[in-house]
């Protein structure tokens, strides 16, 4: 390695060693690393602006690289990188940590991770959740220092999370219960609580910000759609190209509704069928079962170099999460965990009724499994990242882009269909149904990240198009307006594996298997990079 790349592996070095240090959360949940447990770190004024210099710093050293002497890999690590660091610097200039009322959710995300540890390592969890109680006021009080105005959509959330706070304290309680319990449990869980309160009740008396405050704007939008998406198109054309996608796929999805009888719409279709689904067996033997025969079905298919010395898990959710996960979930193993594992949630709420109907009607939330087992876990989720996490440029591994990730898991749900790895006449209006959601998502995400869609003309959008019900549109809405540019990265990262898949496969005749191993060596970046850095 010449002299340029061992400087630009020494940047690496040192930003992401020192960003491990000063966020132990992050290398808990994201790097699986043992050395940040039981730790909050800070959220002050102090941290931010600490961040900020870090960031600054690493951005003057990038400059000083040529990057005609960096190799096609560490190309790539520099994208990733500079990308990281705008995005975060962007926000620090717009001060989001002064408008973003997010230190509750980040206690009650941490200490949910270690509620998922104990199930396998409950004395370690344990003592992990003790020392982590004792933080939470220290670290919420620097936290609502440094809010100035917070942003009424995120307020709400905020409000909600808390609300929801004594529900995964309760599991709290359960573990440390179960594992030599002490006197003083009880009034840490309590003293977290009680902070977790105050948090709200500051954030709450605070002057909000304006209506709207949670968008990026025209220009900081371009970028992302630039670097983190890897798309060389304008704001325009996003639009243009989302507007005709949600023809094409609206038009296949009447296409196929109609094989179910004249005038139906997708979501009678769906809602006859599930009510007509009887699963037959316990639902956490069925995803075990689904998952098992449609891993088995890509591997005799071919389609795909399954990853070696990896495990996956479908569990069920304890009782303690049940109000807090959906009907399925994935949980992903740290980058650098020795023991790459990965856990596929099911959450069967039907052990929670008593008749018989009630059972039957929470099980059948279920239907359509066949989706989520091929999205969640092989060759989904699971599959992708633990592949990711073996990529030999260890920082690699933390880099997370959606356009990558969300778009190979809809390729895999294509895949299925197309290999016919499950062949029910439902699937094509599940997955088309599903498609056209995303396709929506693209319009709704530019809108409102450049302020021409409020909250409530984002809802309607999606009620409008999709057929959502309220509620779960505002939660999807809530979900995008704190993520700018990872809703549309579904369906765009989905039309960037189609496009290679054009290209490599029809075009110069690869086979599956080598283009989707090829796909997936590189981590999870931008297909755009792929394209230019990993092929010859």
């Amino acid at each position: 390695m010449n002299d340029s790349g061992k400087q630009f592996d020494g940047i690496l070095d040192d930003y992401f060693e020192r960003l491990l240090a000063d966020v132990p959360t992050f290398a808990v949940v994201s790097g699986g690393l043992a050395e940040g447990e039981g730790r909050l770190g800070r959220a002050d004024a102090a941290f931010h602006k600490r961040r900020e210099a870090a960031r600054q710093k690493t951005l003057q050293r990038l400059d000083q690289i040529s990057p005609g002497t960096l190799s096609k890999e560490q190309h790539l690590d520099r994208l990733a990188l500079r990308t990281q660091l705008l995005r975060e610097t962007e926000d620090f200039s717009r001060n989001r940590h002064e408008i973003d009322p997010g230190g509750a959710e980040q206690i009650l995300s941490i200490l949910f991770h270690e509620l998922q540890r104990a199930d396998d390592e409950p004395e370690r969890a344990a003592a992990n959740l003790r020392r982590l109680l004792k933080q939470v006021p220290g670290f919420l009080e620097g936290a609502g220092e440094t809010l100035k105005t917070p942003e009424p959509v995120w307020l709400k959330i905020m409000e909600e999370t808390v609300s929801g706070a004594e529900s995964l304290l309760g599991g709290v309680r359960k573990v440390l219960e179960a594992s030599n319990p002490r006197p003083q449990d009880d009034a840490m869980i309590a003293s977290t609580q009680k902070a977790l309160e105050g948090y709200r009740d500051h954030a709450s008396s605070l002057p909000p910000a304006p209506d709207g405050s949670f968008a990026l704007g025209a220009a900081g939008m371009q970028r992302r759609v630039r670097d983190e998406l890897g798309l060389d198109y304008t704001l325009g054309q996003i639009e243009a190209l989302a507007v005709a996608e949600a023809d094409r796929v609206g038009g296949l999805l009447q296409k196929a509704c109609a094989a179910f009888g004249r005038n139906k719409s997708a979501e009678e279709i769906i809602s006859t069928l599930r009510s007509e689904w009887h699963p037959g067996q316990p639902l956490l033997e069925l995803y075990r079962t689904e998952t098992t025969r449609i891993a088995s079905a890509f591997k005799q298919a071919g389609a795909v170099t399954f990853p070696k010395g990896d495990e996956l898990e479908v569990r069920p959710v304890p009782e303690f999460l049940r109000s807090l996960i959906p009907t399925a979930a994935y949980s992903q193993p740290g980058a650098f965990a020795k023991r790459q594992r990965g856990i596929f949630w099911v959450n069967d709420l039907s052990l929670t009724k008593e008749s018989a109907a009630e059972k039957l009607a929470e099980q059948q939330q279920h239907f359509g499994m066949s989706l989520t087992c091929a999205h969640e876990a092989y060759p989904g989720h699971h599959l992708q990242f633990v592949t990711a996490n073996q990529h030999p440029r260890r920082w690699r591994r933390l880099f997370a882009h959606a356009v990558f990730y969300e778009g190979w898991t809809l390729w895999c749900e294509q895949m299925m269909m197309d290999l016919q790895i499950d062949s029910s006449p439902w699937l094509p209006v599940q997955q088309l149904h599903d498609a056209l959601w995303r396709c929506h998502r693209i319009l709704v995400d530019l809108r409102l990240q450049t302020g021409r869609y409020s909250h409530a003309q984002a809802t309607r959008h999606l009620q409008k198009h999709i057929g959502f019900t309220p509620a779960r549109a505002s939660a999807d809405v809530n979900w995008y307006t704190g993520q700018p540019g990872v809703p549309m990265s579904y369906w765009l990262g989905r039309l960037e594996v189609a496009r290679l898949h054009a290209k490599l496969v029809q075009g110069r005749g690869w086979e599956v298997q080598r283009f989707n191993d090829w796909l997936l060596s590189f981590g999870t970046i931008p297909q755009a990079w792929i394209e230019k850095y990993g092929l010859d």
